[in-house]
């Protein structure tokens, strides 16, 4: 595979993600039984990954949306996150954030302490990807799907320089 003048080859198949992340749907549905979610979907990078995952949830979900970025170059982070919340009232509900990536934990980390101010019963996080390695900021993460190495990736929702979220798999890049 190539993208923007990179090699990248096949990391994490099509059929192994489906597998993750029904389970994942499988597990949260059993921990949040005869429960309501507030899922919120980090955008852009979570909306394919959310859109597998709230189908098996088989509980009642609102569904939200934000934007947090951290900016840098295509391929690093500045270490500066800017958020877009939406409008929520929290209070009494049980919030499930959804994300695509953790890796050095300072976006979920902000997200987390701006959303713990608005009084919900639970906050937790649902990431298809963890790079446990990468962290600089320690964060819980309630149900990871994967745990990586620190390689660059890109599918499923995740980018380089905004191409390749469409790709059905997730392909890491070649050196």
């Amino acid at each position: 595979m190539h993208i923007h003048d990179r090699n990248f080859e096949e990391f994490i198949s099509e059929h192994s993600i489906s597998q993750t992340v029904e389970k994942m749907g499988r597990e949260i549905t059993n921990d949040y039984h005869g429960g309501e979610l507030v899922c919120l979907v980090v955008l852009k990078g979570s909306f394919v990954f959310a859109a597998d995952l709230l189908r098996a949830i088989q509980l009642p979900c609102r569904v939200e949306f934000l934007s947090a970025k951290s900016y840098g170059t295509s391929m690093t982070t500045s270490g500066e996150v800017v958020m877009d919340l939406p409008d929520l009232n929290c209070r009494g509900k049980h919030i499930l954030l959804i994300e695509d990536i953790v890796d050095t934990g300072l976006t979920i980390s902000t997200l987390i302490s701006s959303l713990a101010k608005h009084g919900a019963t639970s906050l937790r996080v649902a990431a298809l990807i963890s790079k446990p390695e990468m962290r600089k900021i320690d964060v819980q993460v309630d149900y990871v799907g994967i745990e990586i190495p620190p390689v660059f990736i890109v599918g499923y929702g995740l980018d380089y320089a905004e191409l390749g979220r469409n790709l059905p798999a997730i392909w890491a890049l070649s050196e």
